[in-house]
């Protein structure tokens, strides 16, 4: 009866770390998986407009482990702006991918984080996830253009009897553009030959385009000339036509 005992015993001592071996944690080696799909989504500089959406091609998205500090894995999305890790362990896992943050006013980047609780054999789907990029206003493919004409006026005459000396197109003539009502503009250009100017890689939203003309009244030194603007399409070309200024 004691010896009986004795190899009970003796059985669980041997075959309890067998079990113990055989639990795994988090990582590689399993027949699991988590997936998902990012979408990039391409906003204005203060995020009040989605200029437009695609797929996250080439976006590296990351993976930890369970409780581990270090990134487990790193995977890279498709031309669909799909990932996967294979063969994973059930347990807890953490998938991210960095993002532009919304709420910043500054151009910082966060790490968008999705939590992932593998059962054995799971293929885990994120399903859509949305990637944040800020776009500057020159950042796209539509363009504002123009033409200036001077009207120049005899030094000798005054307002209201202004007597036209020439009429030309203006070279060099200091054009600016201001993108959603910010406080100073944006951009300076200055007119070409033939009097055109052109404001180019713009993203869609809304512009102000503005030049100085001489004030003929007499009334004030120059008065301000500005066009409102707004550009809808990626790739639109918005034609002012002929703008006439202003010389004595």
């Amino acid at each position: 009866m004691f010896s009986s005992c004795v190899k009970v015993v003796v059985f669980l001592i041997m075959v309890s770390p067998l079990f113990l071996s055989c639990e795994k944690s988090e990582g590689p080696g399993g027949n699991g998986s988590v997936s998902g799909t990012v979408t990039e989504q391409f906003y204005n500089d203060d995020f009040s407009v989605m200029v437009y959406e695609m797929p996250a091609v080439d976006e590296d998205i990351f993976i930890i482990y369970g409780d581990q500090k270090e990134v487990g894995d790193r995977v890279r999305t498709d031309h669909l702006g799909q990932f996967r890790f294979k063969y994973l362990y059930p347990g807890s896992y953490q998938v991210y991918f960095m993002s532009d943050d919304s709420a910043s006013v500054l151009d910082v980047k966060v790490g968008k984080l999705y939590d992932v609780e593998l059962e054995r054999g799971e293929e885990a789907d994120l399903g859509r996830l949305e990637k944040l990029s800020r776009l500057d206003f020159n950042d796209g493919a539509a363009r504002i253009r123009g033409v200036i004409k001077v009207v120049d006026y005899v030094d000798a005459s005054s307002w209201p009897n202004l007597v036209i000396d020439k009429i030309y197109y203006a070279t060099e003539q200091e054009v600016y553009l201001t993108y959603n009502k910010h406080t100073f503009y944006d951009e300076r250009i200055r007119s070409q030959e033939g009097g055109v100017f052109e404001f180019g890689d713009l993203i869609p939203g809304e512009y102000s385009v503005f030049l100085y003309s001489d004030d003929v009244t007499g009334e004030t030194d120059k008065v301000t000339l500005t066009f409102d603007v707004t550009v809808t399409g990626l790739e639109q070309l918005v034609d002012l036509g002929e703008i006439v200024i202003e010389k004595r």
